[in-house]
């Protein structure tokens, strides 16, 4: 008898010691107490001085879950780690590159200077680059000098691109003007998180990745671009794991995050609904709204790409 036909018999029988297990599956006894300790190591059943003791299916599969998501997050931050001292790096070995670059070379490097170099850059080279755009903007005091018309521009861009997404200190939410800049933003479905120390401005539309020379700077007056499908995955990837550690302005969330969280329950979508208060056909329609965000096309992927995401009550 395997392992999952033995569990099923536990859950049948209900049998209180090892032993009696034995004795309903008519094996021996010795080979029934291995299988036991395989099933309390996998979380299954609990098992101490031959005594077994059962938790239902649905809260021992979500304590492993649980576990589970806990060491993938832990493992993506210990690479984001290592992903950022990449990223770091990388300003310095381009200008090296730069100084031996070839007019055939298949990775091309922009570098822009001045105190609107960062906007300059996107403008320039990214802006029609793809329908995602995400920055992390550590130093905001640049965004009160900014002329109001170059701002309604940005967002007059914003407004036509399916994720736009920027990384914020949380000292955003104590200035006023900040946050009316942010709203302004917002209403064109701009996803603001707010994130305690920052490591660096940068930002990545498409296959460009943009950094400062000296990485580090919140709002830098000398920025690098690079048009390279790896480097920018490489910044997404950092971006991401930044991401699903902030939390949204205020605590707002998107509205299909309550109904994904109880979905990730094993509750249906619809019961989902009723239990928020909501029509199961709203409750569609909000799923089909996320499905159009993350770019897919069933409840799976979804779910996938949400876990993906983070979100605030996942930490």
């Amino acid at each position: 008898m395997d392992d999952r036909a033995l569990l099923e018999l536990i859950y049948r029988s209900r049998p209180e010691t090892v032993a009696a297990l034995a004795t309903t599956a008519h094996t021996d006894t010795g080979e029934v107490a291995d299988a036991v300790a395989r099933l309390a190591r996998a979380g299954a059943i609990s098992v101490r001085d031959d005594t077994i003791a059962y938790a239902t299916p649905a809260l021992w599969t979500a304590d492993v879950v649980q576990q589970e998501v806990r060491a993938l997050q832990q493992a993506a931050s210990e690479a984001a780690s290592r992903i950022e001292t990449l990223v770091a790096e990388l300003p310095a070995l381009l200008r090296h590159w730069a100084v031996g670059e070839a007019s055939g070379d298949l990775v091309p490097i922009f570098v822009r200077h001045g105190p609107q170099a960062a906007e300059d850059l996107w403008y320039d080279i990214a802006r029609d680059e793809s329908d995602t755009a995400w920055a992390v903007l550590p130093d905001l005091g640049r965004y009160l000098q900014s002329d109001p018309a170059r701002a309604g521009r940005f967002a007059e861009v914003f407004a036509g691109l399916r994720s736009v997404r920027a990384l914020v200190p949380r000292s955003l939410a104590e200035d006023t003007r900040l946050v009316a800049i942010a709203a302004r933003y917002a209403a064109v479905g701009v996803e603001f998180r707010l994130l305690d120390d920052l490591p660096s401005w940068f930002w990545i539309d498409g296959e460009v990745l943009a950094l400062p020379i000296d990485w580090g700077e919140g709002w830098p007056t000398s920025v690098v671009g690079v048009r390279s499908a790896a480097l920018a995955e490489l910044g997404r990837s950092l971006f991401r794991e930044l991401w699903r550690r902030g939390e949204p302005i205020g605590g707002v969330e998107q509205p299909w995050v309550p109904l994904l969280a109880l979905m990730r329950q094993g509750v249906t979508l619809d019961a989902a609904s009723r239990r928020l208060g909501i029509n199961p056909r709203t409750g569609r329609r909000r799923v089909a709204a996320a499905m159009e965000q993350y770019g897919v096309s069933t409840l799976f992927a979804l779910g996938v790409a949400w876990a993906a995401d983070g979100t605030p009550t996942e930490r």
